[in-house]
C-alpha cells in the first residue's frame, strides 16, 4: 500500500471519529458487527441510543431498543473481498432503522479487516451458581422468574477385579455409560390476566429446562499406568485390560491405608492403595417454552370501520376473530464463558486452547463386574463412589484379588 493511500486511510478515519457525538466515545476502541449482508459496520460505541436492557443478549425474547427518530450516524462500512482484504467507506445511516443516507466519497480499497468479537451468549439465565454437583441458573425478568437446577449425572467405571488386583494380572476397565441429565424449573402464570381471564401477552406453562450431554469420553488416570481414553462402552461393551508391574507399595506411589478410604472393608485395613481419578466433559443446553395467548387475525371481507381494505386482493380486511394459546420455544447451548466465576475445577479446556468449552463432571461410581463382565451378577455386585477418585490396592503376589470371599 502506497504512502498517499495510508494517509488518506488515516484521514478518514479521523473525520469519521469527528463526525461522531463526543458524547458516546468509548476508551475500548471501535465497536464492529457483521451485517446480514456479509460487511462489516464499525461505530465508536456511541450514538444516543440505550441497550434496552437486553444488551448481555441474555433475554430469549425481543427487547424494545430505544433511539431518537431521524437520529443519525456516520460509521465506517467494510466489505471483504477474495484476498482476505476490505473495501472500506464512511456512510451516513438512520440511527433507528440502520438504513443508509448517504455515503462518502473516499472509497479505500484492500485495507485490513477490522477483527469482529463473537456475540455475546444468548439464553435466560441472569446468575449462574455451579459447583462440583451441578449447575443452577436463575432466570429473573421481573415479571416472570424461573430458577433451574441440573445435576451432574452419574457416570459409570465398571472394573475387574476390584477392589485389589495382582502385579501383572490381567484387569479390566470399561466405560459402563455416560447419561445425559436434564432438570426444570416452571412457573405457572405471568401477565396482567389470570388463568381464568387471561389478556392477550400473557404466558403460561412456563418451563426453563437446563440439560448436560456428554462432550468428550471418559478421562481415567492410574498411577503406573498410561493415561486411558474410554468411549461409552454401556453395561455390555469389551473392557480395556491393562496391568500393574508394581505392587501399591508407598515406593511405587501408594498413599492411603484401605482403612482410611470408607467402602474398602473387603481389604486388609493396613493394605496401601493406589490413587487415580476420572473425569468425562458435557456441554449445557438451556430451552425455554412457554403458551402465550394471542388474538387470531384473519382476513375477513367487506372494508373496516373506516372504509379501508387492506387484505384479500383489496375485497377485505383484517380483524381479530378469536383468541388461542401459542406455544412459544426457544433454546441453544450456555457455553462456559457465559458463566462469570466458573470454578476453575469445572472448566473443561477439551483442546488445550486455554478456554473451556465444557464442564467437568467428576460423578464416578465405580461398579465391580464379575469375569463375563457383567455388572448385575448378586455374588459380585457392588459399588463405590468418591467424587472422581479411584482407589485401587494391587498385591505381589497369590491371596484376595478383589473377588467376594477371596475367589
Amino acid at each position: 500500500m502506497t504512502f498517499s493511500r495510508l494517509r488518506s486511510i488515516l484521514l478518514l478515519l479521523a473525520l469519521i471519529a469527528l463526525a461522531l457525538p463526543a458524547t458516546s466515545a468509548r476508551a475500548d476502541g471501535p465497536q464492529c458487527k457483521y451485517e446480514p449482508d456479509g460487511s462489516i459496520t464499525c461505530t465508536d460505541g456511541g450514538g444516543g441510543g440505550n441497550d434496552g436492557g437486553g444488551g448481555n443478549g441474555s433475554n430469549p425474547t425481543p427487547v424494545p431498543v430505544a433511539c431518537t427518530p431521524g437520529a443519525t450516524l456516520w460509521v465506517a462500512r467494510y466489505t471483504p473481498d477474495a484476498y482476505g482484504t476490505c473495501s472500506m467507506y464512511s456512510a451516513l445511516i438512520d440511527q433507528c432503522t440502520g438504513q443508509i443516507l448517504d455515503m462518502g466519497d473516499n472509497l479505500q480499497q484492500e485495507v485490513a479487516c477490522p477483527e469482529v468479537p463473537d456475540p455475546p451468549p444468548s439464553h435466560p439465565c441472569t446468575t449462574f451458581s455451579v459447583t462440583s454437583g451441578g449447575i443452577t441458573c436463575d432466570a429473573d425478568h421481573g415479571g416472570w422468574h424461573v430458577l433451574a437446577n441440573v445435576r451432574f449425572p452419574e457416570t459409570f467405571l465398571d472394573v475387574r477385579p476390584f477392589p485389589a488386583t495382582l502385579v501383572r494380572w490381567p484387569t479390566a476397565i470399561r466405560n459402563g455409560g455416560q447419561p445425559s441429565a436434564s432438570g426444570s424449573g416452571t412457573q405457572g402464570y405471568y401477565g396482567s390476566g389470570s388463568a381464568g381471564n387471561p389478556n392477550v401477552g400473557d404466558w403460561s406453562n412456563i418451563r426453563l429446562t437446563l440439560t448436560l450431554n456428554p462432550a468428550s469420553p471418559m478421562f481415567v488416570t492410574l498411577p503406573q499406568l498410561p493415561a486411558l481414553t474410554l468411549a461409552d462402552g454401556g453395561a455390555t461393551g469389551n473392557p480395556t485390560i491393562v496391568q500393574w508391574e508394581v505392587p501399591s507399595q508407598p515406593e511405587a506411589g501408594g498413599g492411603p491405608l484401605a482403612r482410611t478410604v470408607s467402602g474398602l472393608d473387603e481389604l486388609p485395613g493396613d493394605m496401601p492403595l493406589f490413587v487415580g481419578s476420572a473425569r468425562s466433559a458435557y456441554r449445557l443446553f438451556w430451552n425455554l417454552s412457554y403458551l402465550e395467548y394471542s388474538a387470531i387475525e384473519e382476513c375477513v371481507s367487506g372494508p373496516n370501520g373506516n372504509g379501508n381494505y387492506n387484505c384479500g386482493g383489496g375485497t377485505g380486511h383484517k380483524a381479530v376473530t378469536g383468541y388461542e394459546w401459542r406455544r412459544h420455544s426457544s433454546g441453544g447451548e450456555i457455553p462456559p464463558s457465559a458463566v462469570a466465576n466458573l470454578p476453575a475445577s469445572v472448566a473443561a479446556d477439551l483442546n488445550g486452547d486455554g478456554m473451556a468449552e465444557a464442564y467437568w463432571d467428576r460423578n464416578l461410581t465405580l461398579r465391580r463386574m464379575d469375569n463375563a463382565g457383567s455388572v448385575d451378577n448378586p455374588t459380585y455386585r457392588r459399588s463405590w463412589n468418591w467424587g472422581g477418585l479411584i482407589y485401587w490396592a494391587v498385591r505381589e503376589g497369590q491371596g484376595q484379588i478383589g473377588w467376594p470371599g477371596g475367589e
